[in-house]
């Protein structure tokens, strides 16, 4: 059975969307099937960290140009496929003028998960809460909420867990850029304590990421960072199975 991971934040800068993608490629490399989906029609950017090549899009899918399979690309893992939100700003126009049944999206994403026989599902969505990142969120088994350790993003964290708390999906926090210093046992105490949900993974600022400038993946082309053990920490995280943070 497939496995739903909704990764989501409140604001923008998080590294939500490369994150993601980390995450993707170190699963499909253990040998699980992984489809991933760009849920950010706005503002995407797995077709440019994955190296997509020209071809339809979950826009064009929206818009009843291409079934949803026509529309995932297998990248250099095998067992990984991913959808890109779009290609050019056609399609953007067309949809914000013109709208597209949000029904779509579930269906879609099931769709995916039974052609391609996949083990996990992940869903990129866009900054704060909008149809596509509400819709996605309710197809979650698991929300990974991702927040700089600031006032603002944690605010965002408990809102976006509010809204979670009427879901029947399990919720995680991940803190992202966390700066030296940061205390990880008192961090998790009150990410538990503040939000009732688990803190997945502390993910460091890291020199060496921001030096790739988006260029390649950072599991891809350091594999021997720690910051990747800091990834395979948060999938663990995610692939377990407690009750913990349900609603």
């Amino acid at each position: 059975m497939t496995r739903t991971v909704v990764v989501h934040s409140h604001r923008g800068g998080t590294g939500k969307s490369s994150v993601l993608a980390n995450l993707a490629l170190l699963i499909a490399g253990g040998g699980r099937r992984v489809g991933v989906v760009d849920t950010d029609i706005h503002s995407p950017a797995l077709d440019l960290l994955f190296r997509l090549g020209p071809g339809p899009s979950l826009a064009d899918y929206l818009l009843g140009r291409c079934e949803i399979e026509a529309a995932a690309q297998q990248v250099a893992v095998p067992g990984l496929y991913v959808v890109p939100a779009r290609t050019g700003t056609a399609a953007l126009r067309e949809i914000m003028t013109s709208g597209y049944d949000v029904g779509l999206l579930p269906e879609g994403f099931d769709r995916l998960a039974r052609h391609f026989a996949l083990d996990v599902l992940l869903l990129d969505t866009h900054a704060g809460l909008n149809n596509e990142s509400v819709t996605a969120m309710a197809s979650a088994d698991v929300l990974m909420i991702m927040a700089r350790a600031d006032r603002i993003d944690l605010a965002g964290v408990e809102e976006t867990i509010a809204l979670a708390g009427r879901l029947p999906c399990r919720r995680a926090v991940v803190l992202s850029m966390a700066p030296e210093g940061l205390d990880p046992a008192g961090a998790r105490r009150r990410a538990e304590e503040v939000y009732g949900a688990p803190l997945a993974g502390i993910l460091p600022y890291s020199r060496d990421m921001a030096a790739l400038h988006g260029e390649r993946i950072f599991a891809d082309a350091h594999p021997d960072h720690p910051l990747v053990g800091e990834f395979r920490t948060i999938i663990a995280a995610l692939d377990a199975r407690d009750e913990v943070s349900r609603a």
